[in-house]
């Protein structure tokens, strides 16, 4: 039986589920920015039926994690260390995708103590970015809110983020959950997310991309990924774009789950 908490910060009452399950290892959840928990639907099953304990969050500003006065990545891995902490810090693999991609390479620099990472749609976080990247980052935002609709830019997001008609229109029904100002306050707290920092790494980390991804500049860094974690492991995905795990869940799933129980049996060594 799922199990709906929240958690209280100081200006943010943090909504997620849990789900019990007799492994060792939970697996966290973090979804991408614009949406929130419910796109981990396939994946919510797909471990279930194996019996994963699940921790599934809305980041803050997100699904019914509203609402928050502050927003950055660097606050959202802070809120992930709250909630594990509240949890009792459960041997954990972390999942992130998009933003929560972000978040979990935030959460393993200032935290650590993680069984795996897996990141999905998002680029290394703390190299050295050329200044165009930087400044059209930074200039995202009054793009977004100067020349689209908010009807136009839901559309824009969900089209550019899918390539199949099922994740699009779960997409649509997520970002429909949001106002326009929701979406562009929290925006600004994540184009400042990108800088220099030497990371190492405490567990394995596994790096998917679907091979239709057109956001950012994500196809052109994965090359970056093994310089910046020595070690780590690409993997792309046919007919998936951003949202991945949605257009091509039967496939995410298996290299999902492969992972995590590589990380398992790492753990019970």
């Amino acid at each position: 039986m799922d199990v709906q908490k929240t958690f209280a910060t100081d200006d943010c009452l943090l909504a997620y589920d849990c789900w019990p399950g007799e492994r060792v290892v939970t697996v966290v959840l973090l979804h991408g920015y614009g949406v929130n928990r419910r796109m981990w639907q396939p994946q919510v099953k797909a471990l279930r039926d194996v019996g994963y304990p699940i921790i599934n969050i809305d980041v803050r500003s997100h699904g019914a994690s509203r609402p928050t006065k502050s927003f950055s990545v660097r606050v959202a891995a802070e809120d992930l260390q709250a909630i594990l902490t509240a949890e009792h810090n459960p041997p954990a693999v972390i999942v992130g995708l998009s933003m929560g991609g972000f978040v979990t390479q935030e959460y393993a620099a200032l935290f650590g103590g993680a069984l795996g990472y897996m990141v999905i749609g998002v680029t290394p976080m703390f190299m050295r970015y050329a200044a165009w990247e930087k400044l059209g980052l930074k200039y995202s935002g009054p793009i977004m809110k100067y020349l689209y609709t908010w009807k136009g830019l839901k559309k824009a997001m969900a089209k550019g983020s899918t390539s199949t008609p099922a994740a699009y229109g779960l997409a649509m029904s997520m970002f429909d959950e949001m106002n326009k100002e929701e979406f562009l306050t929290s925006w600004q707290g994540f184009t400042t997310c990108l800088y220099e920092r030497e990371v190492h790494l405490d567990a394995p980390l596994l790096v998917v991309c679907g091979e239709e991804d057109t956001r950012g500049t994500i196809h052109k860094h994965l090359a970056d990924w093994p310089a910046q974690y020595p070690g780590c492991t690409v993997k792309t995905i046919s007919g998936a774009g951003h949202l991945a795990n949605l257009d091509a869940p039967e496939v995410f799933n298996e290299i999902m789950l492969a992972f995590i129980e590589s990380c398992e049996k790492g753990n019970l060594k």
